[in-house]
């Protein structure tokens, strides 16, 4: 594929034109799948540290311990998660990694305020299936959603776009919660109500699995007399009739 993409002379000069002008959808989706993801992802690496040891009074070693065990399950069920997307889909894989996380919210801030460092461990473990299951599918289905002439553009942008809506704030908004509610939990319904908005995102995704990542077929050149056919005619459509480039059999 990366011998195709070299081969190619009619690459777009203004990716980002053709990009905006052509998939405009598709970059503000990609934007919205991940911002449930980031910002539930911002509670695992950041918010419960500070949490566990300082709301709760729990021991910071211990703490630390249930934050990197979260932080290994959720790179194991990421793997899974991009398996599992091979065999139903990414989008269902999506929906399932974002309804676990919408149902875990509430008992995980109730297992938590117990302030048993056991049941601490347990809600982070929980919580990394959905995480994994929403993260897992991400890289595949974000190259499937755009042509290659302006792939790299349209996943950059759109996973930019949703780490800032779903991560950026998510710290500035966990705190006023916090300060205006009393309670942690107020936290897990704002989780629950991006985990809704993400849902509704992926659904709205047509299920890319499957598609060619290579660029589109160019119809045949023929071939002058005299001119060897090039590498590039490789890549060109065969002619009707099942003859190669230029009309040869």
């Amino acid at each position: 594929m990366f011998q195709e993409l070299q081969l190619r002379s009619t690459t777009s000069s203004a990716p980002l034109r053709d990009l905006f002008r052509d998939h405009t959808r598709n970059v503000v989706l990609t934007a919205l799948v991940f911002v449930a993801n980031n910002a539930a992802g911002y509670l695992l690496v950041a918010y419960f540290i500070g949490y566990g040891t300082g709301t709760l009074g729990l021991s910071r070693s211990s703490v630390l311990l249930a934050t990197v065990g979260g932080a290994v399950s959720w790179l194991v069920f990421t793997l899974y998660g991009g398996v599992l997307s091979d065999r139903i889909g990414r989008v269902r894989t999506f929906q399932i990694g974002y309804t676990s996380v919408f149902v875990w919210m509430v008992p995980l801030f109730l297992l938590m305020e117990t302030r048993d460092i056991r049941l601490f461990a347990a809600a982070i473990l929980v919580l990394t299936i959905g995480l994994g299951l929403s993260y897992g599918p991400m890289s595949a289905m974000y190259a499937e959603m755009f042509p290659a002439s302006v792939r790299y553009s349209g996943v950059a942008i759109g996973y930019a776009l949703g780490a800032i809506l779903g991560g950026a704030f998510a710290p500035t908004i966990a705190e006023a919660l916090v300060q205006g509610t009393g309670t942690a939990s107020s936290i897990g319904a704002y989780i629950m109500v991006l985990c809704a908005v993400s849902f509704a995102a992926v659904s709205a995704v047509t299920e890319p699995g499957g598609t060619d990542l290579g660029w589109p077929r160019r119809p045949p050149e023929p071939v002058r007399p005299g001119r060897a056919a090039g590498p590039a005619d490789r890549f060109a459509a065969p002619s009707p009739g099942g003859r190669g480039p230029g009309g040869r059999a």
